[in-house]
């Protein structure tokens, strides 16, 4: 699969029969859903590194993002049976002023080679993609929806018509392309088995029936009127 296979299945998705979308529009929308997919079914990535020069500090591969990957494994010394890995407790980032590193807490000699599996973005180019091709579907209707969206919101503030029916005209796509951009989003969210996380709640329930930290009354609700 690659970029092209997107981009010939999200227009079917969205359906875009008067041309609502810009230029870019479809290859934009397709790399904001491999962003989410991501950060939803992150790619794993096995790297070996090489420490020339041995010790507790140890450089991180090009691939690693700091703000987003995150250390799966870490096996040292490679090519036992069973692996022998690093417990998490033994190993950290390490924030340095021009990157972030990999610290030990137990020093490695000059010339081993530990195993890393850390988790990274998914790419989808021209030449390269690193999403399952069972989730192809899935991830272009994320896009699609976004595409929806985007013409759902050029149809929602149009200029307002003075004529009712062709008030009417308007807001019937509006409608059309929200309710199509709602249901490809929940058909990614279901064939991913993941949640939506705009919808996690803020707060929490508060019994109001029990007393405050010292086991008093509540300034505004006593028991008086229980």
């Amino acid at each position: 699969m690659a970029l092209s296979d997107y981009q010939a299945l999200v227009p079917k998705l969205v359906r875009d029969t008067a041309g609502r979308l810009a230029s870019g529009d479809i290859d934009q929308a397709i790399a904001l859903a491999v962003i989410r997919y991501s950060k939803d079914r992150p790619r794993r990535v096995v790297v070996d590194l090489n420490i020339a020069g041995g010790g507790n500090l140890i450089d991180l591969p090009a691939g690693f993002e700091a703000d987003f990957s995150a250390i799966v494994s870490l096996e040292y010394p490679i090519g036992q049976v069973p692996p022998a890995f690093i417990g998490a407790d033994q190993y950290d980032l390490y924030p340095m002023p021009s990157a972030v590193k990999l610290m030990l807490l137990s020093s490695v000699p000059a010339g081993a080679v530990l195993r890393l599996t850390h988790t990274g973005r998914h790419v989808v180019s021209a030449s390269e993609d690193t999403i399952p091709a069972d989730d192809l579907e899935p991830v272009a209707s994320w896009a699609a929806a976004i595409c929806c969206e985007q013409i759902a919101s050029f149809y929602a503030n149009n200029s307002e018509p003075t004529i009712q029916a062709d008030r009417t005209d308007q807001q019937s796509p509006a409608r059309e392309y929200a309710r199509r951009a709602k249901e490809l989003r929940q058909r990614y969210l279901a064939e991913l088995g993941v949640e939506d996380k705009k919808n996690s709640a803020a707060g929490e329930t508060v019994n109001w029936n029990l007393g405050n930290s010292l086991g008093r009354d509540r300034l505004t609700h006593p028991n008086r009127y229980r």
